[in-house]
């Protein structure tokens, strides 16, 4: 799936798609994190400066000209997170940079955190959800289908709130 399938899944996302890219220097990013992203999430980062669902879900993205603050916050996460595994808290998986490892991509309001199973190529890592209750699911596929399918309502919300993101989720872009 692209980010075509979730400008389908989600009405009135194609609206708010910036005319011109973002100009972010992914190759910085890279550098300092010591991988690559997925290719759906760089074009999502480019077309859409932050992306909020229903009022509930975030997508993290690195802002023009401070891709350094970015990479420092994703650190800090990581850092976090490993505190987190140590005390047996990531349903068992391992945080990054250990292969298959968690990378965090966005959240929720109330604490969800939505990661990438960072096992084989960018392209190829899965989506693993943290739900604030200890609720853990893997989702097969990208960021974008796995958003794609949960506003579409082809994938239930497993830990997220039963009801979102609802027949017609609000967005916030900007």
């Amino acid at each position: 799936m692209s980010i075509e399938s979730l400008e389908a899944a989600l009405p009135g996302l194609v609206a708010q798609r910036l005319r011109d890219p973002r100009r972010i220097d992914w190759e910085v990013l890279f550098g300092r994190l010591g991988t690559r992203l997925p290719d759906d999430y760089i074009i999502l980062a480019q077309s859409y400066p932050r992306l909020e669902i229903g009022q509930f879900l975030t997508v993290t993205a690195p802002v023009p000209g401070y891709e350094e603050g970015f990479v420092e916050s994703v650190k800090m996460d990581l850092e976090g997170a490993e505190e987190t595994s140590q005390k047996g808290m990531t349903g068992d998986y391992p945080v990054f940079p250990a292969p298959g490892g968690l990378l965090r991509w966005g959240s929720s309001i109330d604490g969800d955190e939505f990661h990438w199973r960072t096992q084989g190529h960018p392209d190829e890592w899965t989506v693993v959800v943290a739900g604030r209750n200890d609720d853990w699911s893997h989702h097969e596929g990208t960021l974008t289908s796995y958003l794609a399918s949960l506003c579409s309502g082809t994938i239930p919300p497993y830990g997220l709130p039963p009801n979102f993101p609802g027949p017609d989720p609000a967005l916030s872009v900007g």
